[in-house]
């Protein structure tokens, strides 16, 4: 199993293989992030074919783009307002609270979806239903499918989004991590925001260093200094940055990203960002997605493995 996890979303250097201090000075964390790499282009012809539109050729520039007025005036009216009252019904239901955690909290789960804290800041994630109809509209709209498919390089999967509050507590004794500057994966992945209303600088937006998604010969040489270290100190694969060494590996700055609502953002993770400062009690409201396909597998339609697993299960169950 330690040698399959080579070729999976693993990245945790405390693993056997994935953390040899040795294979890591030989460049086996480089190996992966390359032959990730190729197969993300694979992957995107397989599920999209070739394009050469602007905002393709941006997405892929600088890792990131933000999409405003995405739905019409009507759909975004309705959208926001069932929305809202979903969320009303279930914070009603649950006041927001702490649980007494450090640090990267465990999920807890409700009737309607769960919560979990990073530090002081609640992640509130709440289910979308079918009855649901202007959430769903909005996940079948055609040009969000296009793009979460070409940009991930991976089947549209409904089941990877959701509606997500996101409420800034009092940090003094409990930091946020995801407020340090960090990238996610060793490999391309996407996040995105569907944003209901304005997010100012008060509210924490969203910080990203564009074009940090991209492995220069500078960014190459710190992975690989940082897979070493990580390796020597079994330590996980999101890995931390300064905002100093960040300028001296690419000469730039991360950016914030206070928008209008009906703005989609969508993200690179492999690119360097962090969740803005925002005041206490303030809170962004969206649709959430965390869009992280296998790095060395070809693209699948998840919907349809689920019905092909179905119909194993039901044929294995009238054999008994």
């Amino acid at each position: 199993m330690s040698l399959l996890s080579l070729f999976s979303k693993d990245k945790s250097f405390a693993l056997p293989i994935i953390g040899s201090p040795l294979l890591n000075k030989c460049g086996l964390h480089l190996f992966r992030i390359r032959l990730a790499d190729i197969l993300l282009k694979l992957r995107r012809f397989q599920v999209a074919g070739f394009s050469k539109s602007k905002q393709y050729q941006q997405f892929k520039r600088d890792g990131i783009i933000a999409i405003d007025k995405f739905l019409s005036n009507e759909d975004f009216t309705n959208l926001v307002a069932e929305v809202k009252n979903t969320m009303a019904y279930a914070d009603n239901q649950t006041p927001i609270k702490g649980y007494g955690e450090e640090g990267f909290g465990q999920k807890h789960n409700h009737d309607w979806g769960f919560d979990r804290y990073d530090g002081g800041t609640l992640n509130r994630f709440y289910s979308i239903e079918d009855k649901h109809i202007h959430t769903q509209k909005f996940l079948n709209d055609k040009r969000l499918i296009d793009l979460t498919s070409r940009y991930a390089g991976t089947y549209h999967d409904k089941n990877k989004y959701d509606l997500y509050k996101l409420h800034h507590g009092d940090e003094s004794d409990n930091a946020d991590s995801q407020k340090l500057i960090h990238r996610d994966t060793f490999h391309s992945a996407v996040k995105l925001w569907y944003f209901l209303e304005d997010v100012t600088e008060e509210q924490g937006p969203f910080h990203y260093m564009p074009g940090s998604h991209l492995m220069t010969k500078k960014r190459l040489a710190w992975e690989k200094n940082r897979s070493v270290q990580a390796s020597l100190d079994n330590k996980g694969g999101a890995f931390r940055i300064s905002a100093e060494e960040l300028e001296q590996v690419y000469d730039g700055n991360l950016q914030g990203y206070p928008v209008k609502a009906n703005t989609l953002v969508i993200a690179d993770i492999r690119g360097f960002h962090c969740r803005g400062l925002g005041t206490e009690s303030t809170s962004r409201l969206s649709i959430y997605a965390n869009i992280r396909p296998s790095p060395f597998l070809p693209a699948y339609n998840a919907s349809s493995l689920k019905k092909i697993g179905s119909q194993f299960k039901n044929l294995f169950g009238k054999s008994n």
